[in-house]
């Protein structure tokens, strides 16, 4: 719950995931501890993920900022990959399905408690459908992307762990324009171009570890690197307008965490310090530009466990920054389990910070005027909920309010062009980005729920109701104020087959085109997927999406796919050494 989701088209094209109300730059994204929000726009694309190597995905919610700095200002998407580790292994996959889409991954992992690591390759092709809903054209927007990621560990000493991390990944999309030649109500629809755009992601890490004191006391040294490419070419109105837009960022930290113990308490006290570094460099038919800023981090955080009854935490982080004035944020949250009860009251409250994207202050483009003079965007937030905890362990109710107030939110004005002709009665518009004066609220609920109805059957339920308005009153766009996911789950055949089926509801929502407002309707996705294990080595899968056929928009002016099944294969290899011998089951 608190979390939406909202695509443009294809399945690589841009998609943006916004929590608790912020805009997509307000979440900052973690890959294996790399931050991989982009210099650029502030955010992370997530259409540059595919998920073969994903282990998992945690999510959290509220102002972050006094552990994790700017961009922090709604919550935090922590990705973790798979690691290497035990024999051998070898793992591959091939699935295609609807609109021409093909798919095919392979995974190689290995390793023992001294020395680990694991590759894969994956890479995913589609020949697409017409992005312009009224396209007279007809033509399809298909696209290609393909990633290849490793990661390596080994222990140094009985104390001191080594990790190393890489990936890259690489997209090509076609994609259609909102020219005007089409239009609803008088809004522009996406029409048929023979526009494309490409893209690159670049992460590496490193990540040094040394225990000492028993593992009571850790030192942490992290550096990374990550960098974007995005390339674009508008063929729109004839004429090639090229574009491209490169963003590169460096951070290095030091971390200290020491575990210590006195009547009645359990403390754990955390020291960091970092050094970050961005770039950004943007070149287009219409001029270029680039520039640079650093950004150096102080931060502290105290964790306190009073019997096992009551946990609490504070934080505090101080940023000192070459292009802004400084800033200090903190946050504090509590949670009390009481099990006699089944009940698990919790609050938090923080500040959040996320400083102007390069792209707003310093970029270049058609109909864009920059602003250098922006201010970062300020939050407050808190929220305080119950967890409830019934039939014996087997149901979780979890009912949160949320609610924040963020200053100083950068919004898109348009104005007139400079070297307009003063006589032109309809001078053209130019899209500015700008400080709104005032606050502008989140507020909403939370329910998360999960019941096992039986042994092998299972549901989950997570609703957000959310209320999103700027500081002069207007609706926030892209989120819907009613959103749900229900979920059932049944395994089979002591849980060599799975079945899962889903209903998403998304609310009537506002949307923004060339400046104008539109409404877009609400709708219902409801899909299934299974997967059954016909050996050991070999799984075969398939999911169908929008099992209804629902017509609907996520971006107004931009169709989206119909009903669609995909199925595939997955085959598993283990290699053991008995012996001298090799053997392969």
């Amino acid at each position: 719950p608190g979390v939406s989701v909202s695509r443009t088209g294809s399945g690589v094209g841009l998609t943006q995931v916004r929590i608790r109300g912020g805009e997509a730059n307000h979440t900052l994204v973690l890959i294996d501890g790399i931050e991989v929000n982009t210099a650029s726009e502030g955010e992370f694309d997530f259409s540059n993920l595919l998920v073969e190597d994903i282990e998992r995905i945690e999510v959290i919610r509220g102002p972050q900022s006094a552990l994790y700095g700017s961009n922090a200002v709604t919550g935090v998407i922590n990705i973790i990959t798979k690691k290497g580790g035990g024999p051998l292994t070898v793992t591959a996959r091939a699935e295609g399905g609807s609109f021409g889409t093909a798919g095919e991954a392979a995974r190689v992992s290995g390793g023992n408690e001294r020395i680990w690591g694991s590759a894969t390759v994956q890479h995913e092709r589609s020949d697409g459908f017409n992005l312009a809903p009224e396209g007279h054209l007809g033509e399809k927007d298909g696209y290609r992307i393909s990633s290849i990621s490793a990661n390596a560990g080994a222990m140094l000493t009985d104390d001191v762990r080594l990790d190393l991390n890489i990936r890259h990944s690489k997209k090509h999309l076609d994609r259609d324009d909102q020219t005007g030649f089409d239009t609803r109500k008088g809004l522009p629809l996406a029409s048929d171009t023979l526009s494309r755009s490409q893209s690159s992601l670049l992460l590496m890490g490193t990540n040094l570890r040394w225990d000492m004191l028993g593992g009571n006391l850790t030192h942490v040294l992290k550096a990374n690197r990550a960098s974007t490419e995005n390339r674009d070419l508008d063929l729109a109105f004839g004429a090639p307008l090229p574009f491209r837009n490169e963003s590169e960022s460096y951070r290095l930290a030091y971390q200290a965490t020491y575990k210590f113990e006195t009547p009645l308490l359990r403390h754990a006290v955390t020291g960091l310090v970092d050094r970050g570094h961005e770039a950004f460099d943007v070149r287009s038919s219409f001029g270029s530009s680039a520039a640079r800023r650093n950004q150096t981090g102080l931060a502290a955080e105290w964790r306190g466990d009073v019997l096992n009854r009551v946990f609490l935490s504070a934080s505090a982080r101080h940023d000192e920054n070459d292009t802004f004035e400084n800033f200090t944020t903190w946050r504090s949250a509590v949670s009390i389990p009481i099990s006699e009860l089944g009940i698990r009251p919790h609050a938090s409250i923080g500040t959040g910070v996320k400083v102007p994207t390069m792209f707003e202050q310093f970029g270049t483009t058609a109909a864009f005027i920059p602003n250098p003079n922006l201010v970062p965007e300020e939050s407050m937030g808190w929220d305080a909920g119950v967890e409830f905890t019934f039939l014996g362990g087997r149901a979780l109710v979890d009912v949160t309010y949320f609610n924040a107030d963020l200053k100083n939110l950068i919004k898109t004005d348009f104005v007139i062009c400079p070297g307009s002709d003063p006589s032109d009665p309809n001078p053209p518009q130019c899209a500015t980005p700008i400080n709104l004066v005032g606050k502008s609220r989140r507020q909403g609920i939370e329910i998360d729920a999960k019941v096992q109805l039986l042994p092998d059957v299972s549901i989950g339920l997570a609703y957000t109701y959310l209320d999103a308005v700027n500081s002069e009153g207007v609706r926030e766009i892209r989120r819907p104020p009613h959103s749900l996911r229900a979920e059932l789950n049944y395994q089979f055949h002591e849980g060599r087959g799975v079945l899962r089926a889903s209903a998403i509801y998304n609310g009537e929502m506002a949307d923004e085109v060339w400046g104008m407002r539109a409404n877009l309707d609400d709708y219902w996705l409801v899909s299934v997927a299974g997967s059954y294990k016909l050996s050991e080595a070999l799984e075969i899968y398939g999911r169908v999406e929008n099992l209804l056929d629902e017509d609907y928009e996520e971006i107004f002016g931009f169709a989206t796919p119909g009903v669609a099944a995909y199925a595939g294969l997955r085959w598993t290899f283990d290699y053991e050494r008995p012996g001298n011998g090799l053997s392969m089951k």
